[in-house]
């Protein structure tokens, strides 16, 4: 019992001793986090979590592994870096952004010729006299061919865009070499009539062959019919035109008892078969312009009547004149 009462300050002292250890471990604990807390924020990594891969989901409300991995934060006030593009080529010999050369006297294309071959010169309405208007009178534009194809196509077209009718005399020949082109004559709302079979002269005066006696020159209208008639669907009698326009007071009554009573002459020719430059062509049409004219064309590729032709129909009507056919 006596031991014990000695004891007991003893143990005493040791508990206080120990207290105070325990509270100057606290304070220098409290110390040290607070000293860490307010170390800069730029120093410590940003911790990322990052989901560890997996294959397949995990159960809802299961645990999930988490992965941290330490980044350096970025600065505040940091500038993205943009994406740079490409620049298309603009060519060999100009770069990007570049000044566009200036072209050099010199230099010559490749894909076409260096000298062009000029165009022969368009003739022009204004060029040509302008005699008094005749408001309501018309005139007829007639073509021959019996030649090549000539520019028979190119006629057509514009007398489609002209809005004109207008007749053409087709030998048997012809008609058989350009079937297409006697269709369409006809088709196009034009008169197809006959120019007997090969353009043989009735009285021998322009080919100097001897003329032809009265049942060859029937015979020469009857073929050519034959061939002419099937292509636009119905004969070409009565119209028929002599080749050169030779005549002599037997041909009417020769040709007659073939059905053909119908002459179709001419009243201008343009001359242009006989090389005669388009504006020439024009000049002379226009000044011979009268009410009932008949004019006569042709459309192989030896006459420019075709060149001057639009400029024709447009000074004719500017004048005053519509179209007819010859019927």
């Amino acid at each position: 019992m006596a031991r014990s009462r000695r004891g007991g300050p003893w143990l005493s002292w040791w508990l206080l001793l120990l207290l105070v250890v325990i509270g100057a471990a606290v304070v220098a604990a409290r110390s040290m986090g607070r000293s860490r807390s307010e170390a800069p924020r730029s120093a410590e990594p940003t911790l990322l979590a990052v989901r560890a891969p997996t294959d397949t989901p995990p159960p809802a409300g299961a645990f999930q592994p988490v992965v941290l991995a330490a980044t350096a934060a970025p600065p505040r006030f940091a500038t993205p870096t943009l994406p740079t593009r490409s620049t298309p080529t603009l060519g060999p010999s100009r770069a990007p952004g570049a000044a566009t050369p200036s072209p050099t006297p010199t230099a010559t294309r490749t894909d076409m010729p260096a000298t062009p071959t000029p165009e022969p010169a368009r003739p022009t309405a204004a060029t040509a006299p302008m005699p008094e208007a005749a408001t309501g009178a018309s005139v007829a534009l007639t073509f021959d061919a019996g030649a090549d194809r000539g520019y028979a196509e190119d006629i057509l077209d514009i007398l489609l865009d002209e809005h004109v009718v207008a007749s053409f005399g087709v030998t048997g020949q012809w008609a058989r070499a350009n079937p297409d082109l006697v269709r369409r004559m006809a088709a196009d709302g034009h008169l197809v009539f006959n120019h007997t079979l090969d353009h043989r002269s009735f009285t021998g005066t322009s080919d100097n062959l001897g003329g032809l006696p009265a049942a060859r020159r029937r015979a020469e209208l009857e073929d050519a019919d034959a061939l002419i008639a099937p292509l636009i669907g119905h004969s070409t009698r009565p119209y028929y035109r002599l080749p050169y326009g030779d005549d002599d007071a037997r041909v009417a009554a020769d040709v007659q008892p073939a059905g053909y009573s119908h002459k179709i002459g001419w009243t201008v020719d343009s001359l242009g078969w006989r090389g005669t430059q388009a504006a020439d062509i024009l000049a002379r049409c226009l000044k011979l312009a009268a009410p009932g004219a008949v004019y006569v064309f042709h459309v192989g590729h030896a006459s420019q009547d075709a060149l001057a032709l639009p400029q024709i129909i447009r000074g004719l009507r500017t004048r005053g004149f519509g179209f007819h056919r010859a019927d």
